[in-house]
């Protein structure tokens, strides 16, 4: 039969296990996401949309891109795991690279402009439900020329129950989630107003 002495060392051992863990989640939680979105890819459509505009001989350079003060780079999936985009930029500026991307691929981009396009990030929201999970961006464009655009922006996706399988979801589909947004953006029979 275990002593006094033996049943408490065993016992302080598996509290600094507890200890430990607990310690290294919390850890894990602070220090960064466990899924990262990946780098925008431009995407075939966007591109096709955007040198179609070209023809009209319109160029502009991109301003900031702010997400009212919020900073937001990342929204916790099933209060497991954190999914945010990589580098730890904000998911404003995300948005304002990818936008920058496919216009320099499309030659609609031009540094030197005096047509400047800023935008806000209203809201991001992205729903890991089964049957209805989905990003959701509603954004609004400016341009120095006094013309804006506001687009609300959902893309839907499959999910799973497992919160793992449904937070790796959640990731990948936030690259054609965004390009779906640009594609709204720039397909927008008003977009071209704000580039000249």
């Amino acid at each position: 039969m275990p002593n006094k002495e033996s049943f408490s060392n065993g016992q302080g051992k598996k509290i600094n296990k507890i200890n430990t863990i607990l310690l290294l989640g919390v850890s894990l939680l602070a220090t960064g996401c466990a899924n990262k979105v990946h780098t925008y890819a431009t995407s075939t459509e966007n591109t096709i949309a955007l040198r179609a505009l070209s023809k009209q001989d319109v160029q502009a350079n991109i301003g900031e891109f702010t997400d009212s003060g919020k900073n937001e780079s990342k929204v916790m999936c099933r209060l497991s795991s954190p999914v945010g985009t990589p580098e730890g930029r904000t998911f404003a500026t995300y948005i304002r690279d990818a936008i920058l991307a496919e216009m320099v691929v499309a030659d609609l981009y031009e540094d030197q402009s005096s047509t400047v396009l800023t935008a806000n990030l209203n809201d991001i929201y992205g729903s890991t439900v089964i049957g209805n999970a989905f990003w959701e961006f509603d954004l609004s464009l400016a341009s120095s020329n006094g013309k804006n655009l506001n687009i609300k922006s959902r893309y839907d996706y499959e999910s799973s129950y497992l919160a793992t399988s449904a937070c790796s979801e959640m990731q990948r589909s936030f690259v054609p989630a965004v390009q779906k947004l640009n594609t709204e953006i720039f397909s927008h029979p008003d977009f071209p107003a704000l580039l000249k």
